[in-house]
């Protein structure tokens, strides 16, 4: 109801009514008495109001609030039947109001009580953020109650402007320009009427915002993820915005980063280098950023080829992870490769015969993070061969240095007779001139060996090597290098030729003629009782082509028969080989007793030589006319080369330095028929028929690998590169009981017929003559040097395919299997084996352990 009276008059009518109402109405004395009779309150709060009237026994009261106003604004809050007054949610206007109780019996009796309404009192609850950065834009909510529009937020005393949201929502924003570590008291402030400051709060002032990020300076392979984690300080707001180098969440090529932070690198290593970032959202000007290096991915193989032929070749490789730079290797040789994606590649390059008989096959990522994938196993495919794999190396190693997967694979594939053929054509490996008349036989050794393991005339050289046994020379009197490689050349031309020719070769060699005093042998002289020297002509007999002996043609002594010759052959002999001295070096005169000079054939001296008639009593007597030096010479080597001990005694002796110690006598006969045959004395046919005899390849008894062809043996089975000379194995073989070039006396380095003590029956094993124990641990000495590369810098083993292969032991031992033992090692010998094999974890060392004990073994040093 709404009165268009002001205070005072309502009061005064309600006055005047009063006063009507007790002198017509007796039962009512007094008006109603409102307790209490005037209040403020504010807005939102509550109060009881109590009423009491005289002479109503039981007043029936009825509550109101009225305006104090004919007309205002705004509600003017609600009565309760008890009497609870709740003031309204705004202030109206005006801000007074009554409260009014009456009787309901009598209208006109009431009382009233006068409130004023006050703006409420306000109250902080809590700030939305108790703190703000220095510099940094802000918005902060004060949550609490009574809250109005025209409230203002007091900041350290003074007002600031205010957003009212809500009566529970105040909010204030700016830029704070304050330092660090100042704390603001917030309150707020309530206008009149009833004005009223709230509690306070305190805002603090922090540094500004800084992010960090974590890992740093990490690296990973593509295709693999990171968790990156961004903590930001001095902001409640710990959340970011990931970018890959200042892409928001990165792409497909740099990378891809979620909003957790967790990084997935790319297929491919961009050519980019990569920055993680992490920006505040409370302060997009507040970031951090770590580098990342992306390492190329680990490359797998899930296709490619499991064998191949020799020669050039032409594969695709399937799998993962390749990188465009990727390598294709195969046996540790890197292949021309195409990328054709991260998941093909082509290769393309030439297939050698591998160590072993199997390549690793392996893509190799390169930096950044090179890496290789698990190696796949490609084996040698020959197709149809001529010759069985152990056969082939058995062969070769009779007839070479030593095999190597190369000269083992090519065997198998022309066959013993094709390659017998290509040998016999081949030129003879070249050999150095001295530097100096006084240089010394190092270069020459080095020559030897540098020759051995690269020259491709390998028969002629182990050929020759074995006629300078039987025809020997040594650096113990030779010891410069003009006197001896003439006799090395010379051995090596004739080693194919007809053994007449060998023969006058190697008398007339002055290399032969210092070493065994032909040279400047002069006829007796009674006056000066000198007599011809027996030196030459003696060994030439007993170790070069006859033996002490008369021989059947098995190499078994004829029984009962005489010595092969006399003392008295051997002075006659001698005076055959008088006056003969040095040929003239070029540019000077000729005279007796020439100075030394090595590069051409002795030039004989008639008036120096015995001219008297000579009888060589053999079998059957030759006499020897006496015409001339050069006739008596012919016709004395004539006499010895048709003698019938000469094929036995030389097929005994090829026989023994190229296959075997102890060659039965029905394998001596077959080779002295091939020395008789239709072209008498024709080397080739001696050397083929000692290499195809059926007992060259029947398994069994061998012969202990003498020094110099253990050395290279082992070398070339391993596949060794030499680049230049062929340096150190000359001191390896010295110390192993063997100085090339240098035999202990004309009986060579050791006695053909050397036969191992306390062995019963007698058993003969010339090259156990030169094994002691010093030699034999000279022995596992150089196998030890052989497989941690430590005979020269320029002999080098190289092991890389065997060591991605070395994960196998089982697999390693199969391989050391092929390239030693011809793929014949007996299990025990593969227990041992596999044993050292497993004792390192490291695959350098695995296969070094390995190598050693099965080449150090005795097994492997005994051919068979």
């Amino acid at each position: 109801m709404q009165f268009g009276m002001g205070f005072v008059s309502i009061a005064a009518y309600f006055l005047s009514a009063s006063a009507i109402a007790q002198g017509a109405d007796s039962a009512a004395s007094t008006p109603i008495k409102v307790n209490p009779s005037t209040a403020e309150i504010r807005l939102g709060d509550k109060k009881t109001f109590t009423a009491g009237a005289s002479g109503i026994a039981t007043p029936n009261l009825v509550w109101s609030v009225v305006s104090t106003a004919a007309t205002f604004k705004g509600a003017l809050g609600t009565m309760t039947s008890a009497g609870v007054y709740t003031s309204p949610a705004d202030l109206p206007t005006p801000n007074t109001v009554l409260i009014k109780v009456s009787d309901s019996s009598h209208s006109m009796i009431f009382g009233t009580a006068a409130v004023t309404l006050l703006n409420p009192l306000p109250a902080i609850a809590s700030l939305s953020s108790t703190s703000i950065n220095t510099g940094l834009a802000y918005v902060i909510d004060l949550k609490g109650t009574g809250f109005l529009a025209a409230s203002q937020v007091v900041w350290d005393g003074k007002p600031v402007p205010t957003k009212f949201i809500s009566s529970t929502d105040l909010q204030i924003g700016g830029t704070s320009a304050l330092p660090a570590g100042t704390n603001v008291t917030l309150s707020v402030s309530n206008p009149d009427p009833g004005t009223k400051i709230s509690n306070t709060r305190t805002l603090s002032v922090l540094p500004p915002v800084a992010v960090q990020v974590s890992p740093d300076k990490r690296s990973i392979r593509c295709g693999t993820t990171l968790d990156f984690n961004a903590h930001v300080t001095n902001n409640a707001d710990q959340t970011v915005d990931w970018q890959v180098n200042g892409k928001p969440l990165g792409d497909s090529i740099l990378g891809a980063i979620n909003a957790q932070g967790l990084y997935t690198a790319p297929a491919l290593a961009p050519n980019a280098a990569i920055t993680i970032t992490a920006v505040s959202k409370a302060d997009p000007k507040a970031s951090a950023s770590v580098g990342l290096t992306l390492l190329n991915p680990v490359p797998a193989i899930v296709t490619s080829p499991t064998s191949l032929k020799i020669g050039p070749v032409t594969f695709t490789v399937k799998g993962t992870g390749f990188a465009k730079t990727a390598a294709v290797l195969l046996g540790g040789t890197a292949l021309n490769t195409i990328w054709v994606s991260d998941k093909q590649l082509t290769a393309m390059g030439n297939f050698a015969a591998p160590l072993g008989g199997a390549a690793a096959l392996k893509v190799v990522n390169p930096d950044p993070g090179a890496i290789a994938s698990v190696p796949m196993v490609v084996t040698l495919d020959l197709g149809t061969t001529k010759m069985a794999y152990a056969d082939a190396v058995r062969f070769l190693e009779m007839a070479t240095w030593g095999p190597t997967p190369a000269s083992v694979a090519h065997l198998q594939q022309v066959g013993r007779d094709a390659w017998l053929a290509d040998q016999f054509s081949m030129s003879a490996s070249a050999w150095p001139d001295p530097i100096d008349s006084s240089e010394g036989l190092s270069r020459l050794q080095q020559s030897f060996f540098t020759n051995a393991m690269t020259g491709n005339d390998q028969l002629r050289q182990r050929v020759a090597f074995a006629l300078g046994q039987i025809f020997v020379v040594s650096g113990v009197k030779d010891t410069r290098f003009a006197q001896m490689v003439p006799y090395v050349r010379m051995l090596n031309s004739s080693a194919f030729g007809n053994f007449r020719s060998l023969m006058d070769s190697v008398t007339l060699s002055p290399t032969m003629g210092l070493f065994l005093d032909m040279v400047n042998n002069d006829k007796a002289n009674a006056t000066k009782n000198t007599v011809a020297n027996e030196n030459y002509a003696r060994e030439l007999m007993q170790l070069f082509t006859l033996g002490i002996n008369v021989l059947n043609q098995d190499g078994t002594p004829v029984m009962g028969s005489s010595p092969a010759y006399d003392e008295a052959t051997v002075k006659d002999l001698a005076k055959v080989f008088t006056g003969w001295t040095y040929a003239p070096a070029p540019g000077f005169a000729s005279q007796w007793k020439n100075p030394e000079y090595y590069f051409a054939p002795m030039i004989p001296f008639a008036e120096h030589h015995d001219s008297t008639v000579k009888t060589l009593n053999f079998t059957t007597p030759c006499p020897i006319t006496g015409v001339s030096a050069q006739s008596d010479l012919d016709m004395a080597l004539g006499c010895i080369y048709n003698h019938s001990n000469v094929g036995p005694f030389i097929a005994y002796r090829l026989i023994q330095r190229l296959v075997k110690s102890n060659p039965s006598p029905e394998y001596v006969s077959r080779v002295a028929a091939a020395f008789n045959g239709p072209n008498r004395g024709d080397l080739k046919a001696v050397i083929t028929a000692v290499l195809i005899d059926p007992e060259a390849s029947t398994e069994g008894s061998g012969k202990l690998a003498e020094p110099v062809l253990f050395a290279t043996t082992l070398l070339r089975a391993l596949d060794v590169t030499v680049t230049g000379e062929a340096s150190g194995i000359a001191g390896q073989t010295e110390a192993m009981g063997q100085k090339v070039l240098f035999p202990g006396s004309v009986f060579n380095y050791f006695s053909p017929f050397y036969h191992i003590p306390f062995i019963l029956p007698p058993t003969i094993a010339p090259e156990f003559q030169i094994l002691n124990a010093a030699t034999s641990l000279a022995r596992a000495n150089y196998v030890y040097r052989t497989v941690n590369n430590g005979i020269s810098g320029n002999i080098r083993v190289n092991f890389s395919n065997w060591e991605d292969l070395a994960t196998d032991p089982a697999k390693l031992v199969d391989l050391i299997n092929q390239a030693l033992y011809r793929g014949e090692m007996t299990s025990d010998q593969k227990t041992i084996v596999i044993t050292a094999a497993k004792a390192a974890t490291d695959m350098h060392t695995r296969v070094r352990n390995a190598v050693y004990v099965a080449a150090a073994a005795p097994q492997y040093q005994v051919e068979r």
